[in-house]
């Protein structure tokens, strides 16, 4: 991602990184550092892994439930976002002359602890140039649908006919609008 994002100026960099075998804190700074990098251009397209082939090369026999990978995706990723508001805008200063890097009082800890998340915070990369990254889901499922419409600001699905395409994006926005989104920002 990095030679590409030097490489270009206008392409968003959308990566692929599953909530089932990934920290929030690390994959936190890992997105960060990609928006940096990108000038702003990252997105997360986030995934539960539901193969059990992923699960054995993780000293797992098999995967959770379908429901609860779904649990630890939304907790994962209301950490990650938290994280990513750790910083606030202008935190940083970069102030070589007064040695000060950053406005301590503009830097938060998240203090997150649930149900399979415990993480302090606060980031140790400050606020990147679009926040945090563009949030992007294709799940399907009804768990998937109801992720999407919670977190999703763009989603991505293989609707085999029109009508079934149709029913698709007529329920994510109905879902996004009932959880008090607006539904025009879900793409």
């Amino acid at each position: 991602f990095r030679s590409l994002a030097g490489a270009t100026s206008r392409i968003g960099l959308i990566a692929t990184a599953s909530t089932s075998y990934n920290h929030p804190y690390n994959l936190a700074r890992r997105f960060a550092s990609l928006d940096h990098v990108s000038g702003g251009r990252a997105g997360w397209n986030i995934v539960t892994t539901a193969t059990q082939a992923a699960a054995q090369n993780f000293g797992l026999d098999d995967n959770p439930a379908h429901a609860e990978r779904y649990r630890r995706a939304a907790e994962f990723t209301e950490v990650s976002v938290r994280l990513w508001d750790s910083w606030e805008d202008g935190a940083e200063l970069g102030d070589k002359a007064a040695g000060v890097y950053a406005d301590d009082g503009r830097i938060h800890e998240v203090d997150y602890q649930g149900e399979f998340f415990k993480v302090r915070g606060p980031l140790n990369v400050p606020r990147s140039p679009q926040g945090r990254p563009l949030l992007v889901q294709a799940g399907s499922s009804p768990d998937g649908r109801e992720f999407a419409a919670r977190y999703a600001e763009a989603v991505f699905t293989a609707q085999q006919t029109l009508g079934d395409a149709r029913e698709f994006y007529a329920d994510l926005k109905a879902r996004a609008r009932r959880l008090g989104r607006d539904p025009d920002q879900v793409k």
